[in-house]
């Protein structure tokens, strides 16, 4: 009787859901063309995001339907899919209307805290930029360089002690790659974010590293019934959501053993730091502290005045960050074409002597070809390759060419309603080939150095990822000029993009890794 009265349960459910969404179903939203869905209860998502490589049938729907259309999500609910630079745009320029879903407020907050800027409201998320903004200068990023190349070097170090390097085997030591330099990652956060050492490369990190992986890796791990029950996530009220988190299941207890960890560890990070401050100790260069050349958070925090200061708990959930995946699409990429990989060896070893092996910070910003590098990975493989924006008022999104509806009407701007969830499609904005020309779908750092490339420089792609090039920068310099990576072949060296949060490299069996072939460069100790 039980579980009848629990099927009966979700059976109400589900028809006060399909009953809700049709009735507020927008009509002109549901006249765009569209791909036609595989069924309704699931709509176009498992294409979306359950394909073999990411975009396998995205990148097609936008050659077929343009950069506009609608996208079917669960039971029928018709979304505005859309790559066009004008709607994009106003999306993204207008945060107070076109705000972060409801679903990825939650989703933020079960990760990160109830006060992370990737869920934050228009005006939290204004204060969080007001504090942190004095941080992001040239200054500030120009101090970092010294702890990015000490652990690039620690990186270097420890890949040769892994790879025998010593040996110099004929092709190259198979290493999968993608572990170490996600370690690498987390302590380059960590020591210029928070002035904390994890010591990921040699040790494998402590508890507060470990837990940040494994909750990423559970994330990872989404099925078809988990996006059923994601539709349902905005409408179930938060104490239940809350309680949920509590059930005795193995992704529960990981997302809670993470919360403890991280409200822990940050809190004592951040009141050690503000202690510090107090008594007139001024750290090394670290993001949360005070540097010789700017204000950082935790000061630029103690300035702030009233309702525009964050409390404790705005800072300390900041802290969780976004690792390096565009550093190992970068080494796989280098892998597949050798004599490019042999480009920019050259080039930053040339570099390197004209500065006795020490390069400073405007000095990466010369390296053309592997600036090149850089930007076409982040244009080809889009760390963020979909995001979401839903409408907190009556609006309308404009487009920079009109859309056919089904009847045949041409629209200039799309009327949407309160509460109605528009996907912002960047990575099919980096394919887009009325954009970047006819080799859209091609991996071409080439087009960054010729003559294509002043007029595409305006399109880069690298945007909110900026505070983060001095970092990959860095670390690919010191790993291209030390050691050289070639493919491994067969099944054992596949590498496919699949969407977890963010676009990372996975086997056939969806298992993040990046398997090498790594030897040493003849040049490396130059």
């Amino acid at each position: 009787m039980p579980l009848v009265n629990g099927l009966l349960w979700a059976l109400g459910l589900l028809l006060t859901f399909y009953s809700w969404s049709h009735f507020r179903r927008n009509k002109i939203v549901a006249s765009l063309l569209g791909p036609k869905p595989s069924s309704w209860l699931y709509g176009n998502l498992p294409e979306l995001l359950f394909t073999k490589s990411y975009g396998e049938y995205e990148y097609g729907w936008q050659k077929t339907f343009g950069m506009t259309y609608r996208l079917q999500g669960c039971m029928g609910e018709s979304r505005v899919f859309t790559s066009d630079p004008v709607a994009l745009r106003a999306m993204f320029k207008n945060n107070k209307v076109f705000v972060i879903t409801q679903y990825h407020r939650y989703l933020a907050s079960m990760l990160m805290g109830d006060s992370s800027v990737f869920g934050a409201t228009h005006a939290v998320h204004r204060r969080i930029r007001t504090v942190f903004n004095p941080a992001f200068t040239q200054g500030y990023s120009q101090s970092l360089l010294p702890i990015v190349q000490t652990i690039a070097n620690k990186l270097a170090e420890k890949i040769g002690q892994d790879c025998g390097q010593s040996s110099h085997e004929a092709d190259g030591h198979q290493y999968d790659i993608y572990e170490i330099i996600q370690h690498a990652t987390s302590d380059v956060v960590a020591e210029a974010v928070m002035g904390y050492q994890f010591n990921s490369i040699e040790t494998g990190g402590d508890e507060v590293s470990k837990n940040h992986h494994n909750v990423i890796a559970l994330s990872s791990s989404r099925t078809k019934s988990a996006l059923l029950a994601d539709s349902f996530i905005p409408y179930i009220p938060r104490w239940i959501f809350n309680a949920a988190l509590h059930l005795p299941i193995e992704g529960s207890q990981g997302i809670l053993r993470y919360q403890k960890v991280m409200k822990a560890w940050s809190s004592m990070l951040l009141r050690q730091k503000k202690d510090n401050l107090n008594l007139g100790i001024r750290a090394d260069g670290d993001l949360l502290s005070t540097n010789s050349t700017d204000t950082a958070v935790v000061e630029a925090n103690e300035e702030q005045k009233g309702s525009t200061k964050l409390n404790p708990d705005e800072i300390k959930h900041q802290i969780p960050s976004v690792m390096g995946n565009t550093i190992a699409f970068a080494l796989h990429e280098f892998a597949q074409c050798p004599e490019w990989q042999a480009k920019v060896r050259d080039e930053v070893i040339k570099a390197r002597e004209s500065r006795n092996g020490e390069l400073r910070a405007s000095d990466f910003d010369k390296l053309l070809c592997l600036n090149a590098h850089i930007k076409e990975i982040l244009r080809f493989y889009a760390p963020l390759p979909i995001t979401e924006r839903e409408t907190s008022e009556d609006t309308v999104l404009p487009l920079s060419k009109p859309v056919i509806t089904k009847d045949g009407r041409e629209i200039t701007e799309i009327p949407l309603r309160k509460g109605e969830v528009i996907i912002c499609a960047l990575a099919s904005y980096n394919r887009n080939t009325e954009i970047w020309g006819e080799d859209a779908d091609t991996f071409n750092p080439y087009r960054w150095l010729d003559e294509r490339a002043e007029h595409e420089s305006g399109k880069s792609s690298v945007g909110p990822y900026a505070n983060l090039i001095l970092e990959t920068q860095v670390i690919l310099a010191e790993l291209v000029a030390k050691f050289c990576f070639d493919p491994v072949k067969g099944p054992q060296g596949s590498v496919r993009p699949a969407v977890a949060i963010t676009l990372q490299p996975v086997s056939e069996q969806g298992v993040p890794h990046l398997p090498l072939l790594v030897k040493p460069a003849e040049t490396q100790w130059l």
